[in-house]
């Protein structure tokens, strides 16, 4: 027993000992601690070799030799150092960029590019090849996957996977993002080429005319749900995340812009899409084109002038623009400044010089001019608000100012036209004063009419009053008197009503007595015995006494005597016998 004891006892120390020993590894050299941001990457020592088409182990198939797919969060783990190797990755951390400090500039882009919002465009390097030519590929494919990881931090195995940082879309307030699909189909669409564009569209430089064109510029825009090219929709102000190699996006200002040609260049003109009406856009003045617009008058003046132009785009042109002109500098320099010049030459010809100086002539040029660029750019997509001429100066043949001249001249012709109307506007008034002080006699001759009727019209309305008000009185007094008689026919009928009643109750109530009296005599048996009842009832006196001599000596009071005597009484009246 002991030699067992003795046993037993060493097989548990050993036991204690083999545990603590596990727990000590287990605590010091298994232990592996993973921090918040960072990943633990394991590594299988043993296990069969990789199938050829995978780089790292599949979860869950721990039977392969390499890299396992997944990675371990944060955290405390126990690994076998003997069975794996662990590595420390970091984890993959897509900023969602700092909108508080976001400012554009004019194109729509942020100034400071530390503050943007970023998408991760992920690179497999496992799975199947992709076919020829697919640059973008789905999952199970090797490639850039078409999913690209917002803002948020992710574990990814860099073993199996590489993540590339690219600037998200910020499409700020003020803009649109026209996209362009960058891989799809070629199937049939309506595109064609610029060359074929200008050549069927009325262009800025053309003469304008009145008649309606019948040509009709095409669109470029893609009609297939997998096509490649620009999209007719557009993204409305906001961040979007997308893949830049699946999708182009590019930032068009919309709303209206000022273009302005003047004579010295470095002239501050404008920003872009009016910049003060849009939050957050940096207020940049750019450089003037750095000439004027020239033009010859129609009667061959050479005119100078500064044209500020005030163009806009909406939102549903924008992708037509983008797909048939290009980028916004393509339409201020192909389309609008060109225009400009073209119409200026066009409506300027039709005018003289003095009537570009002067005010009403002038004037009019200005809204044909505006009305001539606006149909001259409405085929390309393009609306002119307002056309503003300043700044004109006339030159001769030979090169000289004539402007001053031309003022002088017009100012002159401007004083005799002024001083013939300030004579006509002084006969005008002599003529107004006679005709005042004649509708001033009119008024007080109407005055006193008015006055005289309203006396008569009061007096009437004063007696058609009183008639109406004794009207009411006779009316009311009437009324009264049928009130008054309804109340005495009433009151009549109460006393009436009351004085029956009276009689009704007194007719009862002897009824009731001379019931009740026939009663009490019927109970007595006859009028006499109820007569002696009615007398000994009501017979009591106080202090008289009398004594009643009987057959025998009976003496007794009057008191008891009445009760005695009307006891006899009713019994002699019993025995007598009945009458028949």
């Amino acid at each position: 027993m002991n030699r067992i004891s003795t046993i037993v006892k060493g097989v548990l120390v050993l036991i204690v000992l083999l545990v603590a020993l596990y727990e000590g590894t287990k605590w010091t050299v298994m232990r592996v601690y993973v921090p918040q941001d960072q990943a633990l990457m394991v590594i299988n020592k043993f296990g069969d070799p990789l199938p050829a088409e995978l780089i790292a182990v599949p979860t869950g198939k721990n039977n392969f030799k390499g890299v396992q797919e997944e990675l371990l969060g944060p955290g405390r783990y126990f690994i076998n150092p003997i069975e794996y190797d662990t590595q420390l990755v970091n984890l993959t951390q897509i900023p969602a960029g700092d909108p508080q400090s976001w400012r554009f500039d004019r194109d729509g882009k942020l100034e400071d590019p530390n503050a943007q919002p970023m998408v991760g465009l992920v690179a497999c390097k496992q799975g199947k090849t992709p076919p020829e030519g697919v640059e973008v590929v789905d999952p199970g494919f090797k490639g850039i996957q078409k999913e690209v990881l917002s803002p948020g931090v992710y574990k990814i195995n860099p073993h199996l996977y590489s993540v590339t940082m690219v600037p998200a879309v910020v499409v700020p307030p003020g803009y649109v993002g026209v996209t362009t699909r960058l891989t799809g189909d070629r199937g049939p669409t309506t595109s064609v080429t610029l060359t074929q564009i200008r050549a069927q569209t009325q262009g800025p430089t053309t003469q304008f005319s009145d008649q309606p064109t019948t040509h009709v510029a095409p669109s470029r825009l893609i009609t297939g749900a997998t096509q490649r090219g620009v999209l007719k929709d557009v993204l409305q102000p906001g961040i979007y995340y997308v893949n830049p190699r699946l999708l182009k996006v590019d930032v068009v200002p919309v709303g209206y812009d000022a273009i302005t040609l003047e004579h010295e260049a470095g002239k501050p003109v404008e920003p872009r899409g009016g910049g003060r009406n849009r939050p957050n856009v940096k207020n940049d003045l750019t450089n003037g084109a750095g000439t004027s617009v020239r033009f010859y008058s129609g009667d061959g003046y050479l005119v100078e002038a500064d044209l500020t132009l005030v163009w806009g785009v909406s939102p549903a042109d924008a992708p037509q623009i983008v797909a048939n002109i290009g980028g916004w500098d393509k339409v201020r320099q192909n389309v609008i400044e060109p225009a400009m010049k073209a119409a200026c030459q066009n409506v300027g010809a039709k005018y003289t010089s003095k009537e570009l100086i002067q005010g009403a002539t002038r004037s009019k040029f200005q809204d044909e001019l505006s009305d001539s660029l606006e149909k001259t750019v409405a085929s390309r997509s393009v609306h002119v608000l307002l056309a503003l001429i300043r700044n004109i100066t006339i030159k001769d043949n030979s090169g000289k100012d004539a402007t001053s001249g031309l003022l002088a001249t017009i100012q002159r012709a401007n004083i005799e036209v002024e001083n013939d109307l300030t004579n006509k506007q002084k006969t005008q008034t002599a003529v107004s004063a006679a005709k005042l002080q004649e509708a001033l006699k009119q008024v007080d001759v109407a005055r006193e009419t008015v006055s005289s009727e309203t006396g008569v019209k009061v007096a009437n309305i004063m007696a058609e009053g009183a008639k109406k008000a004794a009207e009411i009185d006779a009316q009311r007094d009437l009324e009264v008197a049928q009130v008054n008689l309804q109340m005495a026919n009433l009151e009549a009928q109460r006393t009436q009503i009351l004085g029956k009643a009276t009689a009704d109750v007194a007719k009862l109530k002897n009824d009731a007595e001379a019931k009740g009296a026939k009663m009490m005599v019927d109970a007595f048996g006859s009028p006499q015995a109820y007569n002696l009842y009615t007398f000994a009832k009501n017979f009591a006196p106080t202090d008289l006494r009398l004594i009643f001599a009987g057959p025998g000596t009976f003496w007794t009071d009057l008191k008891s005597f009445q009760d005695a005597g009307a006891a006899e009484v009713i019994q002699q009246t019993q025995q007598q016998p009945k009458r028949k």
